[in-house]
């Protein structure tokens, strides 16, 4: 079950992983993806890694580094990596999903659901949710749909 939740309201901001951008520049280096990680750069970015000491990575747009990714992209590769390394982010409960588009929702959802890791997803934005598949979402820790067109 997805736990989604229409505001941060329901969690103390330090349990919120909020800026995405630069968990992602300060946490997660090339080194760290699996083979996980790998699956979903290529699925949202359609980007491959090229060489990890570097961080290079081959995208539809031309070569760059891991910092270039989208920011979706980037929220689902800083869950993998929060599920990877549970001990150290034990107090992250949260993960802000707004900059998100329909697409990064959905392998952050497949990833949560495949995952053994819950973490609540702050969603504060509908555009194109019903492009999402139909699951089971617990939203604000009450209401179970299995649609996001009920969100």
């Amino acid at each position: 079950m997805i736990r989604l939740y229409r505001d941060k309201a329901k969690f103390d901001r330090e349990s919120i992983l909020l800026d995405n951008e630069s968990f992602f520049i300060n946490n997660v280096s090339a080194k760290c993806l699996g083979d996980a990680s790998l699956r979903v750069m290529n699925k949202i970015d359609g980007a491959s890694l090229l060489d990890a000491n570097t961080g290079t990575i081959q995208t539809p747009y031309g070569v760059t580094d891991i910092n270039n990714l989208s920011t979706g992209c980037k929220t689902v590769l800083n869950y993998i990596f929060i599920k990877e390394n549970r001990e150290r982010y034990k107090d992250v409960l949260a993960i802000d999903a707004t900059e998100c588009g329909w697409n990064s929702l959905e392998e952050l959802f497949r990833a949560i659901e495949e995952g053994g890791y819950d973490i609540g997803v702050i969603l504060e934005h509908r555009n194109k949710l019903l492009k999402c598949s139909k699951r089971t979402y617990k939203v604000d820790d009450c209401q179970v749909i299995d649609s996001l067109f009920k969100f």
